[in-house]
């Protein structure tokens, strides 16, 4: 089990807390609020809310658990399907926990924290850069796997705030609370993968 991963499993879950605390704040709303404007400018990103869509998500999923067959990794197929399908539910369950309402004009329905696409566009890329990852050999090539799937999830989140569906907070609480959740799905799967 790797220390680096715990502690950003720890962490990530902290920073998703504070800003679940911080959003019942006025202020953080009335920032939230600013900040959002300032992503009109960045519209040329909406398309990249497909790569966070549940059939891109979906059909993702079916080609990594379909190398990890290929590669007789059962293991790796379970956390795949846990992590997608486990952080589908967790995204689902928040949202209805924290009930907050999306930005006005807002044109999905459903409540807005944390965002989805953040959350689940960095799952499934993740994953696969993990899983790609471990396939090279050459460290430069994992950095830029990881790089690369970092940097899409990254516009992918972005992506809902130029097309005003989520405050900024709700984005960043994606992130973090992704990052967590799959930090302790690597971890339990590590620790499986030894035995």
């Amino acid at each position: 089990m790797s220390k680096k991963l715990v502690v950003l499993c720890v962490s990530s879950f902290f920073l998703f807390v504070a800003l679940w605390w911080a959003i019942h704040y006025p202020t953080v709303l009335s920032v939230d609020k600013t900040l959002l404007t300032s992503f009109r400018a960045w519209g040329w990103l909406n398309a990249l809310s497909l790569l966070g869509s549940s059939v891109t998500i979906g059909v993702c999923s079916i080609v990594l658990v379909l190398f990890l067959l290929l590669r007789k990794r059962v293991y790796g197929m379970v956390l795949v399907l846990i992590a997608v399908a486990g952080g589908y539910g967790l995204n689902t369950w928040m949202k209805h926990v924290v009930g907050r309402e999306r930005p006005p004009f807002s044109h999905e329905e459903g409540f807005s924290f944390p965002s989805g696409h953040a959350m689940m566009s960095s799952i499934y890329l993740l994953l696969a850069a993990y899983f790609l990852g471990q396939e090279v050999k050459q460290r430069f090539a994992r950095f830029l796997l990881y790089g690369i799937s970092i940097l899409l999830a990254l516009l992918t989140g972005i992506s809902r705030l130029t097309r005003h569906v989520h405050y900024p907070t709700d984005v960043l609480a994606g992130f973090a609370l992704a990052a967590s959740y799959l930090s302790l799905c690597i971890i339990v799967y590590e620790v499986f993968q030894k035995k």
